[in-house]
């Protein structure tokens, strides 16, 4: 997949390993061997957490890192269309070799973190349901992510995709629903117990870097103060439990050969002013509860020392350009790269990241991990799945 970036960022030269992608990555060094280990003794999350009990549903929202296939539901406009992962060689690891809409060779993170609370797989996307719930039998949530899609409105990758007030909106579309079929009280009951899983803003912090390069006025404090305003929303509407995925140090990806250390400083703003964020809005929201997972921080302890994870390129893609056959076939030894195309990441990075967030290194969340939130209130609860039950 490629962002089809202006020319003038080829132009520059800074070193895509250079001190600020190495300054955090020292200190999360020791945690990440131990999470090796941790894996290899406990395995990873491919195979899902079947004796745990599981909240009633996740709600998935942000962009390619959790898109399950919405953009593949998405028309063309005039002069733009919506990037899609519906060709091979994305799926070639997925069961049947499925071309999903994912942007992974099998799958991604939200996948992963489904499976690490106790669910099978990451829910359908809302497309794909064409924004019905026609029973709650077997229902686990929605997946409203959309790769290519930002934070503003403005962000996103040519123009269609699915920003995240408009994820937002669909999720006020599917809680309608929800409510008719299980009554008030249930529905509150079951939303407040429900994850809630944010990945979003890189395509937002590319932006504010172009605009900055024209000495264009878009901040860090702006894209924040914008996030803010899809979280309350959520917790209007029931949210309580909050998984939010922090910027990866997005100057490292194969999309920015040139420009790491800019894109790292405004990834590092953006992850300290979330944090600053959500600890905000725990205090002032009542019940509000959270985990912020550090996709900067582990990422960065994979690159310092990739072979302790087991991979052996963390700097180029597995799958070139446009990643179909025209392209050229994807690497073979697909479980030792981190990135699958230009900006996304591989199943296996997928699968380790999401094992380091859901019960691995302390280093990797804050404040609690993902296992403790998703198991919190769930102990003497029972989910009636209708009104009638």
């Amino acid at each position: 997949m490629s962002l089809g970036l202006p020319k003038y960022v080829l132009g520059l030269s800074i070193d895509i390993m250079g001190h600020v992608v190495m300054k955090r990555a020292g200190t999360t060094l020791m945690a990440l061997c131990t999470l090796v280990m941790f894996i290899q003794v406990h395995g990873a999350l491919a195979s899902g957490k079947a004796q745990q009990k599981a909240p009633p549903a996740i709600f998935v929202f942000g962009d390619n890192n959790v898109d399950v296939g919405n953009n593949n539901y998405m028309e063309a406009t005039e002069g733009s269309e919506p990037v899609q992962a519906n060709h091979p060689y994305y799926g070639i690891d997925f069961p049947k070799s499925k071309a999903t809409g994912r942007f992974s060779n099998g799958y991604n993170l939200a996948d992963f973190i489904a499976k690490a609370i106790g669910l099978k797989i990451s829910p359908p996307a809302y497309l794909s349901m064409a924004g019905r719930i026609n029973s709650m039998k077997g229902f686990t949530g929605v997946n409203y992510a959309s790769a290519g899609a930002g934070i503003f409105n403005i962000t996103n990758f040519n123009g269609v995709s699915i920003h995240l007030l408009l994820q937002v909106d669909y999720f006020a579309a599917t809680k309608a629903q929800m409510k008719t079929k299980l009554g008030n009280s249930e529905l509150n009951k079951v939303l407040s117990k429900s994850i809630f899983l944010l990945c979003i803003g890189t395509i937002d912090l590319y932006y504010i870097w172009d605009r900055i390069f024209y000495g264009n006025e878009t901040n860090v404090h702006d894209l924040i103060a914008s996030y803010e305003v899809g979280i309350k929303t959520l917790y209007n509407m029931g949210a309580r439990k909050l998984i939010v995925i922090n910027a990866p140090p997005m100057g490292s990806a194969p999309v920015m050969p040139y420009i790491g250390e800019p894109l790292n400083i405004l990834a590092m703003e953006f992850n300290d002013g979330l944090k600053s964020l959500l600890a905000s809005l725990s205090s002032k929201l009542y019940g509000l509860r959270y985990s912020i997972a550090d996709f900067y921080g582990f990422s960065n302890a994979t690159f310092m020392n990739p072979s302790a994870a087991g991979f052996v390129d963390t700097v180029k893609a597995c799958c070139k350009g446009s990643c179909n056959p025209q392209a050229g076939p994807p690497c073979q030894n697909r479980k030792q790269y981190w990135f699958w195309d230009d900006l996304s990441i591989t199943q296996q990075a997928a699968n380790l990241a999401a094992a380091a967030f859901y019960d691995g290194p302390a280093h990797f969340t804050v404040p609690i991990n993902f296992k403790k939130l998703s198991l919190k209130g769930l102990q003497r609860w029972r989910w009636r799945k209708s009104a009638s039950e």
